[in-house]
């Protein structure tokens, strides 16, 4: 029988294979989430050629303690979004697909650490906020440059607001 040792991961080494990136340590959130933003944001950082036509990408988001107030909304028209927490649980807000942003339509769920969602074209959602830690990195698969061209964006104002309770 054959046998082999696993050598430590390194660029050089594993480039023909494939690529790889250490989500829970990228420079640029780490450098933004220092200057106390609760949300940061970090797109298109691993792209998976799934399908020619349209390269998804992993991105991450590094969610903090915060107001748990909705104060904007966002959709995709034509692609799916995929949550998934790794390092702790978080609440997201959803809203069905419509022609017309409601407020009045918003619901809120509990996504238990190492869970996998999927949310369907059209369908409102935004920030992630953190359950019972002071901060989760969350796994955001998206096709590639899906904030530049299918992202539509709406901030909520006064009465409009959400407050979601822990």
């Amino acid at each position: 029988m054959r046998e082999i040792k696993p050598q430590a991961l390194d660029r050089e080494a594993f480039r023909r294979y494939g690529d790889y990136i250490d989500l829970l340590h990228v420079k640029q959130v780490e450098e933004r989430a220092a200057t106390g933003a609760t949300n940061v944001f970090a797109p298109d950082l691993l792209e998976y050629h799934f399908d020619k036509r349209m390269p998804t990408s992993a991105c991450i988001a590094r969610v903090s303690e915060c107001e748990r107030v909705i104060t904007a909304l966002e959709y995709h028209q034509y692609t799916c979004e995929g949550i998934l927490p790794l390092d702790g649980d978080i609440d997201i807000f959803v809203g069905p697909s419509s022609f017309r942003v409601d407020p009045e339509a918003v619901e809120a769920f509990r996504i238990p650490q190492g869970t996998m969602v999927r949310l369907n074209p059209g369908v409102l959602h935004g920030r992630q906020f953190v359950v019972n830690t002071p901060a989760v990195n969350v796994l955001i698969m998206l096709p590639e440059r899906t904030f530049g061209n299918d992202c539509t964006f709406t901030r909520l104002e006064g009465d409009d607001q959400i407050l979601i309770l822990p």
